[in-house]
């Protein structure tokens, strides 16, 4: 039961400054995240403040899940214990993050700091928010737990764009390198 979360980078020489990814899976449920922290900060607190988020995150225990929507919920509760100070020198502030969750039953996809989300099947790209949906928030770490995007029909990869950039994607023949992926 895979899935996928992207994240794009940004335009020019250092894209990836502060991008982190993370994979949990059980036996049951798997969760990819993807996101970005600390890049507004620098090249060392940037990479400080993602290797913390990873190691928050690669952290969660997995025992007794209930579900994709538990395992999202002990996402952000550790999300939320970090922390601000320890995000580097402007407390997170460009904090983003994609969060993909996935089941036998579909798949919830939650996040916060994102300027649109994309999933795809093979290799077709569907919008699945734009605009003033409540998914796209303001970029830094919440002070509560945001709401999640049920889909009942599981997708096999979620991109995401982080607020700070225009909400589209580049062609298909260049995504996967504009999010890390070579």
């Amino acid at each position: 039961m895979n899935v996928g979360a992207y994240l794009l980078g940004d335009p020019g020489r250092l894209p990836f400054i502060g991008h982190f990814r993370v994979v949990i899976q059980t036996e049951s449920i798997t969760l990819a995240a993807a996101g970005r922290v600390g890049a507004r900060d620098g090249t060392v607190p940037g990479f400080r403040a993602a290797r913390l988020v990873e190691g928050a995150l690669h952290g969660i225990k997995t025992e007794d899940l209930l579900g994709r929507n538990d395992l999202l919920l002990r996402a952000w509760t550790t999300l939320l214990d970090i922390d601000r100070c320890d995000l580097g020198p402007s407390d997170g502030a460009d904090f983003s993050i994609l969060l993909a969750a996935r089941d036998s039953d579909g798949m919830g996809i939650a996040g916060t700091g994102l300027g649109g989300v994309w999933g795809a099947n093979d290799s077709t790209l569907i919008p699945l928010v734009e605009g003033d949906h409540p998914l796209l928030k303001d970029q830094g770490l919440p002070l509560e737990i945001p709401g999640v995007l049920t889909l009942d029909v599981p997708l096999e990869t979620v991109y995401a764009v982080p607020a700070h950039l225009e909400p589209m994607l580049p062609s298909s023949s260049h995504l996967l390198a504009r999010c890390g992926v070579h």
